[in-house]
């Protein structure tokens, strides 16, 4: 239908939910190099004496919060890719729902268009309320739904 605002979602389902799933891998890698990274500090700097262990150690603490950072908001990234599909499967759900209302109202007869001045159109009850999805989760970030038939 080409009427505005009814068409379907233009929401990349699928690529959404892969990129949350890849965003989440790249963030358990990033934590894995940083543990491995504060190992190799720790054995290095066990016997390390002289004037750069502190410089070292700066650094190497610099660098583990880095990665720590960059893995939470990878994290965060994969998360919002998740709550962006749950909002858009929610929106093409809510105009599918009105497409059909609309295509209800749209198929009455004249007689039962002119009833309707006087008592109400009862269209949008005849349509059930459209399903609230839940936020694909990590670390799989999987479907939690499919668009609603009406």
């Amino acid at each position: 239908m080409g009427m505005h605002g009814l068409n379907d979602v233009r929401f990349d389902f699928d690529g959404s939910l892969a990129l949350a799933r890849r965003l989440w891998q790249l963030a358990d890698l990033t934590d894995s190099t940083a543990r491995a990274r504060e190992t190799a500090a720790g054995t290095a700097a066990k016997d390390w004496r002289g004037e750069l262990v502190g410089q070292f150690d700066r650094r190497s603490t610099a660098e583990l919060s880095a990665l720590r950072q960059s893995a939470d908001q990878l994290r965060a990234g994969a998360r919002g890719w998740g709550r962006a599909w749950k909002e858009a499967m929610d929106e093409n759900n809510r105009r599918r729902r009105a497409r059909k209302v609309t295509e209800i109202r749209d198929s009455r007869s004249a007689l039962e268009r002119f009833g309707d001045i006087f008592v109400g159109d009862d269209s949008d009850e005849q349509v059930p309320a459209a399903r609230t999805v839940a936020v694909p989760g990590p670390p799989n970030f999987a479907p939690t739904d499919t668009p609603q038939v009406f």
